[in-house]
């Protein structure tokens, strides 16, 4: 599973004072000073004032209260600390990590600019540097897969590539149901020039630091052959996060392209790493995505599709769609007779699904259990429920093979009881064949 989503911008290597300390095994005091030095983050950097605040007051109170009384390991107490900061600010790009050894007080550029850059070339290279797939589908329609927009720098001419592929296509499918965010604020802007004539403002980041607000707008101008006049169609599932987020939401909103899909993740403030002592870290949101025409964006609640369907019937819809707007635009009788053939040679290939039981046995004292998968773009969990010692629950999964992974109060883990794993993007996953 890739674990790993990343928010619109990450930004490495920005330190704060830290107090230090060795932790062997946590304890009350090692964790109110670990809250404090959260907090301290937050309320300095947390694109929200008034909800850091929040965010500091209750956690602390639930170290009053005993609810971290049984955690002793920094992994698990960082995890705890995640999930009750978003539960509070319902901001899924904030989060806290936990480091083992512990980081020294003297920052070392030179280190960190090497890890970045070794972090930087492993995720570009797995993931194709930002377009996992290009082609051209039945009825001259273009699509294009992208799992993130890299930096311009190392991914623009992936982009162009693409686009020349699709250029000359009747319609555009983009594929955002795997996309996990941006690491270059400047890409999506670059992208979107394709789809307007003009220079079109897109959004703002209002950053809390310097109380400013950063624009961005389209090309009026790029030395390649726009994408415009045409239908396009984006693609989301419940895992779509942050920069596929905002691709979505800017042309949702700027009635440029159709979002057809599940409703996406929620993330839409950019983030920076912040260590909090030699421990811990915290990705703090500290920008805030900004929409001219609507004024708010999606954070917390997700792009709400055009056309809300199944994560999986998501592309076979949008072929159906592009295929039916041609169709009706076409006069060539000639033309329609083709259309009309593609059109139910699509419906015969549409997505064949079974229901399928996942179940895993024992872990008789976990409070949650639920499993994530290929099935449904690595989305919304489906939680299963506890029958003596098996939780089980089943799920409609369209044929072929699935990746998937349960996941125990919180700690992901392969199925036990299936000898057959795969590898992706660093992570291992077990494997099932659905006929």
């Amino acid at each position: 599973m890739m674990k790993g989503d990343f928010p619109l911008v990450i930004l490495i290597g920005l330190f704060l004072s830290f107090s230090t300390f060795s932790i062997a095994q946590l304890t009350n005091d090692h964790k109110k000073q670990i809250l404090l030095d959260i907090g301290k983050v937050l309320s300095e950097r947390y694109v929200f004032p008034e909800k850091a605040l929040s965010m500091e007051s209750i956690v602390l109170e639930n170290l009053i209260a005993g609810n971290y009384d049984t955690i002793t390991n920094g992994s698990y107490f960082a995890a705890q600390l995640t999930k009750d900061l978003r539960g509070i600010s319902k901001d899924l790009h904030l989060s806290v990590s936990y480091n083992g050894n512990e980081t020294s007080t003297e920052s070392n550029p030179s280190k960190e600019a090497q890890e970045q850059e070794q972090w930087l070339e492993n995720i570009l290279k797995e993931n194709s540097f930002g377009v996992t797939k290009t082609a051209i589908i039945e009825g001259n329609i273009g699509y294009i897969e992208m799992p993130l927009f890299g930096p311009l720098d190392r991914c623009a001419d992936t982009l162009v590539a693409a686009m020349a592929k699709v250029v000359d296509t009747k319609a555009l499918i983009l594929d955002l149901r795997n996309c996990r965010g941006s690491l270059d604020e400047n890409a999506i802007p670059f992208l979107c020039s394709y789809f307007f004539k003009e220079s079109v403002h897109l959004f703002d980041f209002y950053v809390r630091k310097s109380n400013s607000t950063k624009q961005f707008w389209t090309y009026s101008w790029l030395p390649y052959q726009k994408y415009v006049d045409k239908p396009i169609y984006i693609l989301t599932s419940g895992r779509t996060f942050s920069g596929g987020e905002e691709l979505s939401y800017d042309l949702q909103q700027q009635n440029r392209g159709i979002v057809i899909g599940e409703i996406t993740k929620g993330g839409a403030n950019p983030t920076e790493k912040v260590l909090a002592n030699s421990n811990y870290s915290v990705a703090v949101p500290y920008m805030q995505s900004i929409n001219p025409i609507s004024k708010t964006n999606w954070d917390g609640i997700g792009v709400v599709p055009d056309i809300q369907v199944n994560s999986n019937m998501a592309l076979h819809i949008a072929h159906r769609s592009a295929l039916d707007t041609i169709f009706k635009t076409t006069y060539n009788s000639m033309e329609k007779e083709i259309l009309a053939t593609q059109i139910k040679n699509i419906e015969l290939a549409a997505p064949q699904f079974r229901k399928t039981n996942f179940i895993l046995k024992g872990f008789k004292d976990a409070k949650e259990v639920s499993v994530s998968g290929s099935f449904n773009f690595w989305g919304t969990p489906l939680s299963l429920t506890k029958h003596e010692d098996v939780w089980r629950v089943e799920a409609e999964v369209a044929t072929g093979i699935v990746h998937y992974k349960f996941i125990v109060d919180g700690q992901w883990i392969i199925d036990p009881d299936n000898p057959r794993t795969t590898k992706a993007n660093g992570h291992t996953n077990s494997v099932l064949e659905i006929n």
